[in-house]
């Protein structure tokens, strides 16, 4: 597994996961992650969503989003991606969307630019080069 790419849990353990988070953030908020499923077999494939994160003490929307390695480069991200940011667009109520991206995952940082995100700053945080790019959603 590459260096920048937090694991899929095995099923239970990824659906007790959602679920705790499910019942936590979305009351607050509306929405969260989803768990993604591979329509033809209905196999859990990953998990992507919105999230707030703090950038300059102003909280701000975020994508994010893992397919497990052998279902990646299928365009199921690109997909899921793009589903989730028309809900941000009509539902999340934030001018702007963030996605934040480890230096050397070339295959996101690929997916952002064709999703429209432009690349804003890059920064050090705990010993990893980040990569932030944004996307207007008005």
């Amino acid at each position: 597994m590459d260096a920048y790419t937090e694991p899929l849990y095995p099923y239970e353990e990824e659906k007790e996961f959602q679920c705790a988070y499910i019942e936590n953030m979305y009351r607050y908020f509306g929405y969260g992650m989803w768990l993604v499923f591979e329509k033809a077999t209905n196999q859990l494939i990953g998990r992507a969503g919105l999230e707030h994160r703090e950038y300059n003490d102003v909280v701000e929307l975020e994508l994010g989003y893992l397919i497990g390695r052998k279902y990646q480069g299928r365009g199921y991200a690109a997909e899921v991606c793009k589903a989730i940011l028309a809900y941000a667009k009509e539902h999340a109520g934030f001018e702007r969307i963030n996605t934040l991206i480890q230096d050397g995952n070339d295959a996101s940082i690929a997916l952002s630019r064709k999703l429209g995100f432009e690349q804003k700053e890059s920064y050090e945080t705990n010993g990893k080069i980040m990569h932030r790019f944004i996307k207007k959603l008005v």
